[in-house]
């Protein structure tokens, strides 16, 4: 990042976000460079406040089939690629769509398989119990609506015969915007795992709570 864009960067986190976490970035910017933080977070109990309710009470909410996939992935916008698609019809995941009429109204991704790809090269064992929330898209007439907790109590409701109860998800520890928008839909932190490869090795910590994992965690 060059200093001019560097200097606007922090400007604006430091309006946004206050001093501290302004410092708190440019310490693991600069100079933890090479160390990675992530929080780990879950989903119980998804709020949605009750204008949402109330506007998405004709919407219909259920998994996609690989047609619609298919032809969804035809529109750039929507953001499906070869490899959503690949794993959808591999059992790995599935997409629910929010639908209003014949207008998409919303999706969000879960990745169904107990192992979740945190980053590149590593993978954490989930609960029997929970799913990994990962991606999710809302169509500009529809944002700003309350939607995407409708989306994740759908998605708790519609797996609850196969025993599912919670979302699992991440977010970096840097990205206040990402944070507080999970925050706001309900989800809390369980853990943290940390990357450190500023040394020619790489080292992993992985820290988990005993209430969202009550035996052994492992980060593969």
């Amino acid at each position: 990042m060059r200093l001019k864009e560097t200097l606007t960067f922090s400007t604006d986190l430091l309006r946004q976000v206050g001093p501290q976490e302004t410092f708190q970035y440019a310490w693991a910017r600069f100079v933890k460079r090479g160390r990675t933080r992530i929080i780990l977070i879950a989903l119980t109990n998804p709020e949605p406040i009750p204008d949402a309710v109330e506007a998405s009470k004709d919407h219909i909410f259920r998994f996609a089939t690989m047609d619609e996939l298919l032809e969804m992935q035809k529109d750039p916008e929507l953001d499906i690629n070869d490899t959503n698609v690949d794993q959808a019809r591999r059992g790995m995941t599935r997409c629910l769509l929010q639908l209003d009429g014949d207008k998409l109204a919303g999706y969000t991704w879960v990745w169904t398989s107990k192992l979740a790809l945190i980053v590149d090269g590593f993978y954490l064992n989930l609960p029997d119990d929970t799913v990994y929330n990962y991606k999710g898209y809302t169509p500009n007439a529809y944002r700003g609506a309350g939607f995407q907790a409708i989306r994740h109590h759908k998605v708790l409701e519609l797996l609850a015969d196969e025993g599912v109860t919670r979302l699992f998800g991440y977010v970096d520890h840097l990205n206040y915007k990402s944070r507080r928008g999970q925050a706001k839909s309900g989800y809390k932190p369980v853990g943290t795992l940390v990357i450190d490869h500023r040394r020619g090795s790489v080292a992993v910590d992985l820290k988990v709570g005993e209430d969202f994992w009550p035996g052994v965690a492992r980060v593969l």
